[in-house]
């Protein structure tokens, strides 16, 4: 297999997978050339038991792993949720809801600690195969079923709770009763 060809397959991937994991789009872009740097450099040990793709997101995972634990520990580390400014005040109304549901699920996301995100990230917005996210992460796919399910349900419990507070709804749990139901 041609690097070029390698390259173009796995490009947008690797690039996409970094941005969400560092929320910093210089430092995604640093660490992919990182991780093109290592594909290039052991592409004759790609054995083509996966596809490039996962092979680059598995080299990506580790790269990413790799800063993190010497670099930024932070990243491997669940955050809270805080919600950007609004600075969008001349878009089309739809333009600036999507973008709002990106932000949203984007921030959601790095509430997750690393090992969550990652198997969110691939399997449902890369949408690899169970079989290639246990591959990247060298897990069986059964123990990925299952922490995607986890990773899952806390999304939607952390996606929850944010939509209830941008519409001041209260979060579940933390109604006051009323002086009639006391």
């Amino acid at each position: 297999m041609r690097f070029a060809a390698a390259y173009e397959q796995s490009r947008d991937a690797v690039y996409g997978y970094l941005v969400y994991m560092t929320k910093n789009v210089p430092l995604a872009e640093d660490l992919s050339q990182e991780v093109f740097l290592r594909m290039f450099l052991h592409l004759d040990k790609f054995r083509e038991e996966a596809s490039v793709r996962t092979w680059a997101l598995r080299i990506a995972r580790n790269v990413f792993l790799s800063y993190a634990r010497k670099k930024q520990p932070v990243l491997l580390e669940e955050q809270e949720w805080e919600p950007e400014p609004d600075v969008n005040r001349n878009q089309p109304e739809e333009e600036i809801l999507r973008k709002e549901e990106a932000e949203r699920v984007r921030s959601c996301l790095m509430c997750l600690g690393e090992q969550e995100r990652t198997v969110l990230l691939l399997r449902d917005f890369e949408e690899l195969s169970y079989e290639e996210v246990a591959r990247i992460m060298n897990l069986t796919a059964e123990v990925v079923k299952g922490r995607i399910y986890r990773a899952r349900q806390k999304f939607r419990k952390i996606y929850d709770g944010t939509v209830r507070k941008d519409a001041g709804m209260p979060r579940a749990g933390t109604e006051k009763e009323s002086p009639s139901e006391a």
